[in-house]
């Protein structure tokens, strides 16, 4: 039996596979596949060797999911509530036309916030009723790029490989930077951590690794750097 973090990470690399946005190159998804099933198999497997695997095959995929999610998020912002509503009874849709009223929206009622207006049995409609627009959001989001968006989606993709070239090439300045810490072990422990937070965010093994929070970061440890050689800090 697997480890439960590894278990964990099997899970996620499973999610990934199953879900993997239009365009990823077949071989990609072939050796998505074929890590997938080497981690199944193999018991012995420790978390570290798990994760590297994971994060060295969500790099591949990561500008076609960010890609992907822009496309899908304006779905969302275009045509939730329209889905929404095709999913209501009557006496619910009504309910949410009284909620928008005193001030809510599409937005709010789907980040939780202000669900408490909204009695329990309601509430579980709206939950079932949110994952079902979801999944029509994203068929109807992969359609649109592979046909009338595709070129917008193509540049899109691009472009967010053009960022996680730069992320990459922080992320190996950050590693270069940890190295040559000798005399500050503590410092190089801080930064690697760091390294590996933001190779999580780029799996979906930890939250979303933002570019300017990578380019904040390696500003801030050469800042760290600097104080500890002139004053001990």
């Amino acid at each position: 039996m697997h480890h439960s973090q590894v278990k964990h990470t099997i899970e996620i690399f499973e999610m990934i596979y199953k879900n993997l946005p239009p365009l990823v190159p077949k071989e990609v998804g072939e050796e998505l596949e074929h890590s997938l099933e080497h981690l199944r198999d193999d018991y012995l497997v420790g978390i570290n060797e798990a994760e590297s695997m994971m994060i060295s095959l969500g790099k591949k995929v990561w500008p076609y999911w960010k890609a992907f999610f822009e496309f899908y998020d304006m779905e969302q912002g275009r045509m939730g509530e329209k889905f929404l509503l095709g999913k209501l009874p009557l006496e619910l849709k009504n309910k949410y036309k009284e909620f928008k009223e005193h001030g809510g929206s599409y937005h709010d009622l789907r980040s939780g916030g202000p669900i408490v207006f909204f009695e329990t049995e309601e509430r579980q409609i709206l939950t079932g009723a949110f994952v079902d627009v979801d999944k029509d959001i994203k068929q109807h989001t992969r359609q649109s790029v592979l046909s009338m968006e595709r070129v917008k989606y193509e540049k899109l993709i691009l472009d967010f490989q053009v960022t996680l070239d730069d992320i990459e090439k922080r992320l190996d300045s950050l590693r270069m930077l940890a190295e040559d810490e000798e005399e500050h072990p503590e410092l190089a422990t801080e930064i690697r951590q760091r390294v590996r937070d933001f190779e999580y965010g780029l799996c979906l093994l930890g939250p979303n690794a933002r570019h300017e929070e990578i380019v904040n970061t390696e500003d801030y440890f050469k800042e760290r750097r600097e104080l500890k050689k002139h004053f001990g800090m």
